[in-house]
């Protein structure tokens, strides 16, 4: 038995030597492993370890700088940036709270703070940045707020939101010195670590400028630094300038992610709406880059400017203000004579547009809107854009040019004008059509404005050709049929965006709700609504034979010269081409001569002549759209939208102008006539014909 015992305790020995060799082993094993891995970080991928490590020990900081400014084609300003002194704070890593709510507090004894806009959450940032008073609030919260079931102390986040949430009303009470506090810290404590900002005070005098600087050491971050104020200046052009935000409100919520992967910051000043939104990626300058180096403590090291902040390059317009200037002149004087008459008293306003046929370029767009009942008219250069008008006759050449490329219709052809009559309804007749009923060819059908010749283009299109009372069906051809002339009438620019570099512009009033009766009086002009601008590309595409150039307000961009002035063109902008009109050159002919024998043709159905006598030679489509309005009794009155689009020269076009008179109560009114011949004869003078 006590061998057997021996025996055992003998294996026992022998097993725990073993047990302890396959231990040892597993550690050489595992350390081996290590040292694997210390090798692969240091020799083999030391690059991007070290590069980690640098990342992970620096901050970079930008800085926007003074935004480009915006010139008429002469180079006159229409925007200037009012540089101002202002205080600014610059948060380091190691301020708290606590002593931001210290300096907000001594600033506001010799700043001024003229915009205050807290939110409670600011008062409570303000009232808690105290570390005596939220020890109190954090201590005051029930134990749930504080620890979690297993009794470990919450995230911080989660306690601060919690005392936040706790605070009563009365202890967010402030006076108004202490709210102009309240906007002072909430600025400074949005900051980022070594960011710095400009706070909104009121501009520094010299004597507050020399205040700071003796104090900066009570004021630790605080200092004074140029701002500039984006200021419109006041002319014709200005509403379509278009904002830029503030320092404070920085980037749009709605379209931060687009900026930020660009490079900005939040709190950069960026354009809104109209040019300054548009051509935000020119004005903006470029940013001032700094990289900040910390140590292991988080102290800083180095500061290392790796990229100088400039001044946002400038953009110079295609509209000379003179005359933008003088062309309101015209539209405002004829309005008054209209209103004066009593014929302008329901009208909602005037407008014109005028192009470079060849480029695009815009020359001027000029407006005024008119509180119907009244005699108040204001300056609305953005109606020329976005307010849309019943066209009238002003279409015909487009649908003209829809017969042809549907087929329905060959070259000059002739049809012959009488009253369209439909069984059991009242006739569609041309003004003309009193005189008795007569053949004419697409030339006419444009110098006289025959609608009984459009009416019959739009039913062989609708594959119903005219017949003396015929009965129209309802086919599914009508949806085809509109569809086939809209796509017509977009080749000029009708119903379509024209491309013109705004943000938002209309693309008219084209809706989809239609019937048989709406087709046929689209086809001149009557259903379908569009812009002052869509009308001018319209005549700009007949003036140069069939390219649908886009509409631009900006010439170029241009750099700066030394004292911030523009400097040298870095870049030309061009009108792109949009289309091509789908139709023959010599079809193209044929509406041009028809838009010349409006103006200078011998029969008295000419319905331009009135403007045979301008300067320059024009070439125009006339348009009345017959419309209805309510007078101050309640009554409803007939009224006409008078419109005319037009080019001059006629045969070496420089402009394509469209003017928009709408309702007026003076049935026989020839004053867009007058209009378009004073705005041609004006251009003509400034810029006379070598």
């Amino acid at each position: 038995m006590t061998k057997n015992k021996n025996s055992r305790l003998g294996k026992r020995n022998n097993f725990i030597p073993s047990r302890l060799n396959i231990l040892f082993s597993i550690v050489i094993l595992l350390f081996s492993i290590l040292l694997v891995r210390l090798a692969y970080m240091q020799i083999i991928n030391t690059k991007f370890y070290s590069d980690k490590l640098e990342t992970a020990s620096q901050k970079t900081i930008t800085r926007s700088s003074v935004r480009g400014q915006i010139y008429d084609a002469k180079g006159r300003p229409l925007v200037d940036n009012k540089v101002v002194q202002v205080v600014s704070f610059t948060r380091s890593n190691r301020i708290t709270a606590t002593e931001m709510k210290s300096i907000a507090q001594k600033l506001v004894e010799f700043v001024a703070v003229s915009e205050v806009n807290v939110s409670r959450r600011d008062k409570a940032d303000y009232y808690l940045a105290d570390s005596a008073v939220y020890s109190e609030v954090v201590k005051a919260l029930p134990r749930e707020q504080r620890f979690d079931t297993d009794g470990n102390l919450l995230p911080e986040a989660t306690v601060y939101s919690n005392a936040v949430d706790s605070l009563k009303e009365e202890q967010l009470q402030f006076s108004e010195e202490e709210n102009k506090a309240v906007e002072l810290f909430s600025q400074m404590n949005a900051a980022a670590y070594f960011e710095t900002v400009n706070l909104a005070t009121e501009p520094l005098s010299a004597q507050q400028i020399a205040f700071i600087a003796a104090n900066e050491d009570k004021l630790p971050g605080v200092s004074t630094n140029s701002n500039w104020n984006r200021v419109v200046l006041p002319t014709s052009l200005s509403s379509i300038i278009g904002t830029v935000t503030s320092e404070q409100a920085g980037i749009p919520e709605e379209e931060a992610e687009a900026y930020l992967s660009k490079g900005y910051s939040l709190k950069d000043r960026v354009g809104t709406a109209y040019l300054e939104k548009q051509y935000e990626d020119k004005l903006q300058g470029q940013r001032e880059i700094k990289h900040i180096n910390l140590d292991r403590h988080g102290n800083v090291e180095t500061i290392e400017t790796t990229q100088e902040g400039s001044k946002g390059d400038n953009i110079k317009l295609t509209i000379d203000l003179e005359f933008q200037d003088k062309v309101n002149e015209i539209l405002k004087g004829h309005f008054e004579s209209e209103l004066s008459r009593g014929s302008a008293l329901y009208s909602d306003g005037i407008y014109a547009v005028i192009l470079n046929p060849h480029t695009g370029a815009v020359l001027a767009m000029a407006g005024y809107k008119h509180e119907k009942g009244t005699q108040n008219i204001q300056a609305n250069t953005l109606g020329t854009v976005t307010d849309t008008f019943v066209p009238g006759s002003i279409v015909k050449g487009a649908t003209i040019s829809t017969g042809w490329e549907t087929g329905v219709i060959q070259g000059n052809q002739v049809l012959r004008d009488q009253p369209i009559q439909f069984a059991g309804s009242a006739p569609i007749n041309s003004w003309f059509t009193v005189y008795g009923n007569r053949n004419i060819n697409a030339v006419e059908a444009l110098q006289y404005s025959s609608n009984t010749y459009m009416v019959q283009i739009a039913l062989k299109m609708l594959g119903q050709p005219y017949v003396p009372n015929m009965v129209l069906n309802q086919t599914d051809q009508l949806a085809v049929a509109m569809e086939e002339m809209r796509s017509g009438f977009g080749q000029y620019g009708l119903g379509v965006a024209t491309g013109i570099d705004l943000p938002l512009e209309s693309t008219g009033y084209i809706t989809e709700d239609f019937t048989i009766g709406n087709y046929l009086t689209n086809a001149f002009g009557q259903f379908d609504n569009y812009t002052p601008m869509q009308m001018a590309q319209y005549a700009a595409t007949v003036a140069n034979g069939g390219s649908r150039i886009s509409p631009h307000l900006v010439e170029g961009i241009y750099g700066n010269k030394e004292d911030g002035s523009m400097g040298d063109k870095i870049e030309e902008v061009k009108g792109q081409v949009l289309n091509q009109v789908n139709i023959s050159p010599e079809n193209m002919g044929i509406i041009q001569e028809g838009f010349y024998q409006v103006v200078h043709g011998a029969s008295g159905f000419s319905t331009g002549t009135s403007m045979a006598n301008s300067s320059l030679s024009i070439s125009a489509k006339t348009g009345t759209a017959e419309t209805f309005v309510t007078n101050k009794d309640g009554q409803v009155q007939s009224a006409v939208n008078t419109n005319i689009v037009a080019y001059a020269p006629s045969h070496d076009p420089k402009i394509a102008v469209a003017v928009v008179l709408p309702n007026l109560t003076d049935l026989q009114s020839k004053t867009s006539q007058a209009i378009m011949t004073d705005i041609v004869n004006l251009y003509n003078s400034l810029y006379p014909m070598n």
